[in-house]
């Protein structure tokens, strides 16, 4: 019997308490580290989602301020300035490109160029470059602004042209 009560008296363990105690313990480990987490994994899709509308308002602009620049000339035949958010011009080419708001895409010919788009408009401005052009026929400046938004994330983008065959 003596070895019996040795045996039982040295195989100690963990009471009830004191599981409860590290399991408590480790609840609140893994709520803070948890939240820790979030924060990192939300910083980075906020972050890749600003990056990638920045990415397309800077595509969108380049592309249309580059073909912007091509105009053939400032008369009703080579640039059409209305409504406010569309342009339709003939390039120096001679080909006809048209640039309008549909759905939230900024469609060039019809084909979208860049998503997410809202608040197209452009802006035509006389050589001082304060006055609005009335017609075609004044058109010395053309502006185009847009906000392009991914998930929360918005980038505004602006650019003013001024095509190089206009007087």
């Amino acid at each position: 019997m003596q070895t019996r009560t040795r045996l039982i008296s040295s195989q100690r363990g963990f009471s009830l308490l004191e599981m409860v105690l590290v399991i408590v313990l480790l609840a609140m480990l893994a709520g803070i580290g948890s939240t820790l987490l979030s924060a990192g994994f939300n910083s980075y899709f906020t972050g890749r989602d600003s990056s990638e509308a920045e990415w397309q308002g800077r595509y969108a602009l380049e592309r249309l301020t580059r073909e912007l620049r091509t105009v053939r000339s400032p008369s009703a035949a080579d640039l059409i300035i209305a409504p406010a958010n569309q342009i339709t011009f003939t390039t120096l080419a001679g080909t006809t490109i048209s640039y309008a708001l549909a759905g939230g895409a900024l469609n060039r010919n019809g084909v979208p160029l860049a998503d997410g788009i809202a608040g197209l408009a452009f802006s035509y401005l006389q050589r001082d470059g304060k006055t609005l052009a009335a017609d075609a026929t004044q058109v010395f400046y053309i502006g185009v602004s847009f906000t392009v938004t991914r998930n929360g994330s918005n980038y505004n983008v602006r650019g003013l042209v001024r095509p190089r065959s206009f007087p």
